[in-house]
């Protein structure tokens, strides 16, 4: 293996990897993951992450009209911070751990305004769904919904509680 010819392969593929997250950060939380998987690949790039850089920017093309949507239609008193959580299981074919999403928005009955996302590879190997989901909870309200709360307090002008929102059953049974 030319490991030069790989390098100099590797920049630009960074450099594209870079202005995707960028815009995945700000208003397409649906990248997050698909870029985050490729950039944890630059040290041993290949012809492989080559195509699926390729195939990434060409679903990136192929939606260009995809757009972020928020509303707001009540008043600040009916309204708050939602977080959801999600995990799979496994999903890494190499590692065998799993990947960790949660997104954040304002809330209400008429309101619906994304804020905040991550998707993170968890560090540990779970051996169930609920156990994966359970650090993905965690990681959730640890980097996002427990600390919005003091920002939100104060722009609320009350103090705001975050309903956080899950869908695994036997997650929200432990």
């Amino acid at each position: 293996m030319d490991l030069a010819g790989s390098k100099v392969r590797c920049v630009p593929a960074a450099s594209v990897l870079m202005g995707l997250f960028y815009g995945a950060r700000m208003a397409r939380y649906d990248l997050l993951r698909p870029v985050q998987s490729l950039a944890s690949f630059l040290h041993e790039w290949n012809a492989e992450c080559d195509a699926r850089l390729l195939r990434l920017v060409s679903y990136v093309n192929s939606t260009l009209r995809v757009r972020q949507v928020g509303w707001v239609g009540d008043d600040v008193s009916k309204i708050g911070p939602h977080l959801y959580a999600d995990a799979d299981f496994a999903g890494c074919k190499r590692t065998g751990r799993s990947t960790s999403g949660a997104f954040l928005c304002m809330g209400g009955e008429d309101t619906f305004f994304p804020l905040q996302a991550i998707s993170r590879k968890q560090t540990c190997v779970s051996h169930s769904t609920p156990e994966a989901e359970i650090v993905g909870a965690d990681m959730a309200l640890q980097k996002m919904g427990v600390p919005c709360l003091a920002l939100w307090d104060l722009v609320l002008g009350r103090a705001a509680v975050c309903v956080f929102h899950e869908d695994n059953a036997a997650m929200i049974q432990v």
